[in-house]
């Protein structure tokens, strides 16, 4: 089995600057909305309807670039590579930081969102497809899962940054400093995929096989290996795979006209869009506004979205070390009842304790919320990015991914967007839609989504009765009949009238 080198976990950190720039981005209008120099800039009172509107329009029109991003960063994907287009997209996202740090008018701030998240949205697609071609297949969790860790810093990095302009004696700066900041990680990343190699997936769908051959063997060569005998069984399996990959339908219409390409994209997308259905971007998004609400002062609220923010990076740091080991379904299964739990104690401490300014119920609501994030820290927020990218085949991975992400980021809109009115008019009664919905996704990944742990990107298309060309048992290093498993010889024919 090819062992995952040095080289390839480099190329890959460089790759997850692409998440990094998606979390850091995405978090630091929730610290600026943290800070009094904000509100005093453009004339908001925090305190109004009107106000909480103007947020709420400021976030769903980021996640409209966010979705126009991610469906177009797609075909571009497919077109011009993968390494091209996170190259274009971290280009984009920091033309729009820097513009949305020197608005002079929310109507200006909320026009220039758009691009920085369309440059962001593109990221947050192609990154974990980056990620997940480029792994072996016993470190693809590992490798694919830098993009929740990096996603879940770049928050983090953001919220300390944010803290730290809080204290600035120009209160400009305190909101405006933190935006301008999000230029300086897209801009690394512009500079470092100069250095990244092509995906050889991706370069095999474009028939250049030397080419991919060639990165390939940079990616996964090993020291103890001198032939490179592991890395070209594995890629004489994935050509073969590819090869017959790349004559199928590969368009948006095609995958959800095709029945196995659509059950794919099912479970890609529902795993993104039940992430959301747990409350997780509300409760990061307006953390600021809700420990306000909890008695806590401006500037330990800012503090404690720090702290909330440390403990989802330390879990996912900690999830991509070890989902290679328990799976994903174990992972899911565990975070979404983790989860589940944590919003049954912060829903009863907000409707019975916390109004009467009892303390105890607040310390127990803080700690419901940082039960939450360890929770979906560690065992959902890696997980579901490594499964959403994983389930495709090649030749409609960056555009099924494209979907994903789409599906996430229209959940942002629709529970980020009228948030700040929810929390502020029903309070603890949004978070019951919260609790319902995630009461479902535990018995839907319960009943139907497959363990894919340690199973190459080809072998999967067993799980969806579709060919497989590899060879399981080379691929596993248990045979030596070569490339061609009786297997796809034997459902070739009953695939391609499926096809049709």
């Amino acid at each position: 089995m090819t062992k995952t080198t040095g080289y390839n976990i480099l190329v890959d950190i460089i790759v997850a600057l692409g998440a990094f720039n998606y979390g850091f981005g995405f978090a630091t209008f929730a610290t600026s909305i943290g800070q009094p120099g904000f509100y005093e800039y453009f004339a908001l009172d925090p305190t109004t309807s009107y106000t909480n509107s103007i947020l709420g329009a400021v976030n769903a029109l980021f996640f409209l670039g966010a979705c126009i991003g991610a469906l177009g960063s797609g075909p571009l994907a497919d077109h011009i590579g993968r390494r091209w287009t996170i190259q274009i997209a971290a280009v984009v996202s920091a033309i729009g930081g820097a513009l949305a740090a020197g608005s002079v008018h929310i109507a200006m701030l909320i026009v220039v969102r758009i691009l920085q998240g369309a440059g962001l949205g593109a990221l947050a697609t192609l990154t974990p497809v980056y990620l997940a071609e480029s792994s072996t297949a016993s470190k693809r969790g590992m490798l694919t899962g830098l993009h929740g860790f990096f996603l879940v810093s770049g928050y983090n990095i953001s919220s300390w940054v944010g803290f730290g302009c809080f204290y600035a004696e120009n209160l400009t700066f305190g909101w405006r400093g933190p935006i301008a900041f999000t230029c300086i990680p897209a801009l690394l990343l512009a500079i470092g995929c100069i250095w990244v190699p092509e995906s050889p997936r991706y370069l095999l769908m474009r028939g250049r096989p030397d080419d991919a051959w060639r990165n390939l063997q940079r990616l996964h060569r090993d020291r103890h290996d001198p032939s490179d005998s592991a890395a070209h069984e594995e890629f004489v399996n994935m050509k073969a795979q590819i090869e017959f990959e790349r004559e199928q339908p590969s368009g948006y219409l095609d995958i959800l006209r095709i029945p196995s390409y659509r059950k794919r994209a099912f479970l890609s997308c529902f795993v993104q869009f039940a992430a959301n259905n747990t409350g997780a971007l509300v409760i990061n998004y307006y953390s600021v506004i809700l420990y306000g609400n909890l008695g806590l002062s401006p500037s330990i609220s800012l503090l404690m979205y720090c702290i909330y923010t440390l403990i989802g990076a330390l879990g996912n740091l900690f999830s991509l070390l070890t989902v290679d080991k328990t799976g994903r379904r174990f992972a899911l299964l565990t975070g979404f009842t983790g989860v589940l739990l944590a919003l049954i104690i912060e829903i009863a401490m907000l409707a019975e304790y916390v109004p009467s300014g009892n303390l105890a119920g607040t310390k127990v609501a803080v700690f419901a919320i940082m039960f939450f994030v360890f929770f979906y820290g560690l065992f959902i927020d890696a997980a579901s990015f490594i499964y959403s990218s994983e389930i495709y085949p090649t030749n409609i991975r960056s555009r099924g991914m494209a979907l994903a992400t789409l599906t996430y980021f229209v959940a942002c809109i629709t529970y980020v967007t009228p948030g700040a009115v929810a929390i502020a008019s029903i309070g603890w009664r949004y978070y019951l839609l919260f609790m319902c919905l995630t009461v479902i996704t535990i018995i839907v990944i319960y009943f139907v989504y497959p363990e894919t742990n340690q199973k190459s990107l080809e072998e999967l298309a067993a799980y969806f009765g579709e060919t497989v060309i590899v060879d399981t048992d080379v691929s596993h290093g248990k045979s030596d009949h070569g490339v061609g498993s009786r297997y796809g010889e034997k459902n070739s024919v009953e695939h391609a009238e499926r096809m049709s």
